[in-house]
């Protein structure tokens, strides 16, 4: 190579950008500019005054008209533009009103108005409405003599002749003078007037409705109203930018209704949890995803996205069309946004909060942490909503807490107005010491610690079971069996066949590691298809196609279901399972309060203590079921223990037959069920205690009412004060008149309340209620988040990133918000957050 530079060097490059930004410069100064050639008249003044005296403080930005941007309102951060052009040049100016300080935007009070140009220009697109009920009448009080008069309702209605109210939608009200002023003549009045007088206003309230009928039929107001009404319709502006900006609004629309279509599919695709994505991102392509085939759907019956598509579609990077993907993932976050948005201001409007966490590994073992939370909406009802993933945080108490802190600092939502959580059983989660429900304490005293109800009923099966062999046996052999027929569909066909000849049996289930009272479909499985797996595993055995192994497995699979102990294990699962595992879907409810849990673990302790006497029903079902009356080890010699030389001699003896099934496996564990809860139940019935008085009301005395609406005062003083003591006295004899439905239950009685004329007379009451039904009783929500999150990251999405991911779950779980959003709204947002080269 001979070494010669082929490409400029840096500097050389900016030496040559710094010329060209020169000599850009030097051209643009050179330009006339549109002001030098045309006069304008400030409105509501009859004299014409040049442009210059106005203009000096606004920006002036020379551009391109073609990308001008124009947001869809005018608010504190935005920005009033207007636009000239010169017919004989190819220039333009564009002089943008700015309203960034907010003391620059006409208010509400008409006397703090800087009336000019720009303000005049932003009171006729955004004109004042007039609202009854937010002025205080009572505040407008004026003293005349020893007379005080007020306005009213009535001085803002005008009454007609025929006895009709029409509103007088002219009229301003001042809160700072105590004034009344006319929005008309205050802008364009041409004579004073004492409803034109900004220093001053009308301030007779003697003589305000004599006033008020002579100002409106005056013709001073009547000229007012005639400019004030020929500056508002375009065709009678008389602007020289008429057309450009009839060229503008007519691009708004098309765009808008663009973006209201790539909304609807969005949120289409977001709420079911679909795939936006494809191989392709051309239209056309059959891998182009369900994002782009779904705008080619609808573009076969609408010819607007039809035409949209065949003019701006596949024009690859840098044409502006508002269908690729990043725009695209920018709704996704919006709306997301949007979603949480209005989740917060709920939280925010009813106060109490609990929260509800939990962590799993996705797809990809990234540990994903899920945050809940439950609150009572204005219903009275409790609700339970996702704010979303949390990834990589760790199973640290202090790593969850220093995460769950970030969140919900960003989210603006105060911590010290926690009432309750509710994890599962981990140490981390539930410690006392360095747990997180621990930690969480720090910023709110009162955040009391639920365990997950239906996660411990799951501890309490679990545990009971393997107490002893022959229950860890009995769920092994009907994983196995399970196994057996899964893994090959010529041996799972046998038994679906041999099962649909008999009504009444459902195929066989396996074992689910997380929801163990699942497991009564497992024994149900088994209990009413028993003939029949027995029947599909003597097929197998005798057909002599089959392998050997295969055969051989089958037949030990046989023999040891085929025992009275097998079948005395499924006779006495059934049944027990049956309860646990309607108990748990109750338990998994939103619409439930820890009193009904604390109901629900009381009659479970009652029905497995019952249990205990029925061991000779269940003996006799399983002899039924397998025709057998043996044990296992019935006929088999029983070996003794040896005694040591200390020992004494005693007379007891190996139990055997059926006494040693009922004493060394029924009674275990039955017994092991009903201790597991009682313990479990003592976590809710601590605090259930502190407010189950109140459902009870009717069976305590007052001294009896005192006592314990104390307690509550003195676990909750910055919630209550002393009147609820008294307040809850006075309650007792109004819950008398509740029918019998809505006293049942706390939620009940909360809705019942909140929906009822006596919250005002019982504020306190409906405190202490909204505390109680906000402590959520189990993180059901948290565990169905991870359905969502298995959905939405699987293993043909594993490369989805955290923040798309968790927004893509909101819209999914939150939907019901998402429907509800206004779709203008959203484009309002994508509009205003940057700038944009389409005007929207």
């Amino acid at each position: 190579m001979s070494g010669k530079r082929i490409k400029s060097s840096g500097a050389a490059y900016q030496k040559a950008a710094k010329e060209k930004k020169k000599n850009n410069e030097e051209l643009l100064q050179k330009i006339p500019k549109l002001h030098s050639f045309f006069h304008t008249r400030i409105v509501g003044s009859p004299e014409m005054i040049p442009i210059e005296e106005y203009s000096q403080s606004k920006r002036c930005l020379p551009t391109d008209i073609s990308k001008i941007e124009i947001p869809l309102n005018t608010t504190d951060d935005t920005k009033v533009t207007e636009i000239s052009t010169q017919p004989h040049s190819q220039q333009a100016e564009i002089t943008v009103y700015d309203f960034n300080e907010k003391s620059q935007i006409p208010g509400p009070d008409p006397v703090k108005w800087n009336l000019n140009l720009d303000s005049i220009n932003f009171l006729l697109a955004n004109p004042p409405k007039i609202d009854i009920s937010t002025i205080p009448f009572a505040e407008t009080k004026r003293m005349f003599g020893n007379i005080s008069r007020r306005l009213t309702p009535d001085h803002f209605m005008r009454k007609l002749q025929n006895g009709e109210k029409k509103l007088r939608e002219w009229i301003l009200y001042s809160p700072s003078k105590n004034a009344l002023f006319c929005f008309q003549c205050l802008l364009f009045s041409p004579k004073p007037t004492v409803f034109g007088n900004k220093n001053e206003g009308f301030i007779n309230w003697k003589k305000c409705n004599e006033s008020l009928q002579e100002h409106e039929t005056s013709k001073t107001h009547a000229e007012s109203v005639r400019i004030w009404f020929s500056r508002i319709k375009k065709e009678d502006r008389g602007v020289i930018d008429l057309e450009l900006k009839l060229n503008i609004e007519n691009q708004i629309s098309y765009w808008k209704n663009v973006l209201y279509r790539v909304v609807e599919t969005v949120s289409f695709l977001a709420s079911r949890g679909l795939a936006f994505r494809g191989n392709s991102h051309n239209f056309g392509s059959k891998q182009n995803g369900n994002y782009l085939g779904c705008l080619e759907l609808v573009a076969k019956f609408d010819p607007f996205l039809s035409a949209h598509i065949a003019n701006y579609g596949n024009k690859g990077k840098g044409n502006v069309s508002y269908l690729s993907s990043n725009i695209c993932d920018e709704f996704i976050s919006l709306m997301s946004d949007t979603v949480i948005d209005k989740i917060v201001s709920e939280i925010k409007e009813r106060k109490y909060f609990s929260l509800i966490v939990d962590s799993t590994p996705d797809v990809t073992t990234r540990d994903q942490l899920t945050v809940a939370i439950r609150y009572i909406s204005n219903e009275g009802l409790p609700v339970e909503r996702f704010l979303g993933f949390i990834p990589s945080v760790g199973h640290k108490g202090s790593d969850m807490e220093q995460a769950l802190l970030k969140k919900f600092c960003e989210l603006n939502i105060d911590l010290k107005f926690c009432r309750g959580q509710s994890y599962d059983n981990a140490s981390n989660m539930s410690g006392v010491y360095n747990g997180l429900q621990t930690r969480i304490k720090n910023y709110s005293s009162t955040a009391f610690f639920v365990p997950c109800s239906a996660h411990s009923l799951n501890l309490i099966g679990s545990n009971a079971a393997d107490t002893t062999q022959e229950g860890t046996k009995f769920f092994f052999i009907c994983q196995a069996i399970y196994n057996f027929f899964s893994v090959s569909t010529f041996r799972w066909n046998i038994l679906t066949n041999i099962i649909e000849k008999n009504p009444g049996c459902v195929k066989i289930k396996k074992l689910c590691s997380t929801r163990w009272s699942s497991r009564y479909d497992v024994c149900r499985a088994m209990c009413n298809g028993y003939a029949q797996v027995l029947s599909a595993l003597n097929t197998i055995c005798d057909d002599e196609g089959q392998k050997k192994d295969t055969r051989h497995e089958a037949r030990s699979i046989k023999n040891k279901i085929e025992s009275l102990n097998f079948c005395f294990m499924i006779c006495m699962w059934t049944p027990i399972l049956q309860r646990f595992n309607a108990t748990s879907i109750s338990l998994q409810s939103i619409d439930i309060d820890l009193a009904t849990v604390v109901t629900l673990y009381d009659s479970l302790e009652k029905y497995v203590e019952d249990f205990r006497e029925r061991f000779d029903v269940y003996l006799e079902q399983a002899k039924t079921m397998c025709s057998k009356q043996l044990f296992s080890w019935d006929g088999v010699r029983q070996k003794k223990r040896n005694k040591f030389f200390d020992e004494t001699e005693s007379n007891e003896e190996l139990l055997g037959g059926e006494q040693k099934m009922k004493c060394e496996v029924f009674y275990v564990i039955i017994d092991k069920l009903a201790m597991n809860l009682r313990e479990r139940k003592l976590s809710y019935t601590d605090i259930n205690n502190n407010f189950g008085f109140i459902l009870k009301l009717d069976t305590l005395d007052t001294n009896g009412i005192r006592e314990s609406a104390k307690n509550l005062v003195k676990i909750y003083p910055e919630d209550l004060n002393e009147t609820f003591i008294e307040e809850l006295v006075q309650f007792k004899n109004i819950l008398n008149l509740f029918s019998k439905e809505d006293k049942s239950s706390f939620i009940s009685l909360l809705k019942c309340l909140t929906n009822s004329s006596l919250l005002t007379t019982f504020p306190n009451v409906e405190i202490v209620l909204r505390i109680f039904c906000c402590m959520a009783s189990s993180n059901a929500s948290g565990e169905r988040s991870f359905s969502v999150l298995k959905r939405i990251k699987n293993y043909l999405r594993s490369a989805l990133v955290d923040e798309k991911m968790s927004s893509l779950s909101i819209l999914n779980i939150e939907s019901d918000i998402l429907q509800q959003i206004d779709w203008s709204d959203i484009i309002h947002k994508f509009a205003v957050l940057k700038s944009r080269k389409k005007l929207i």
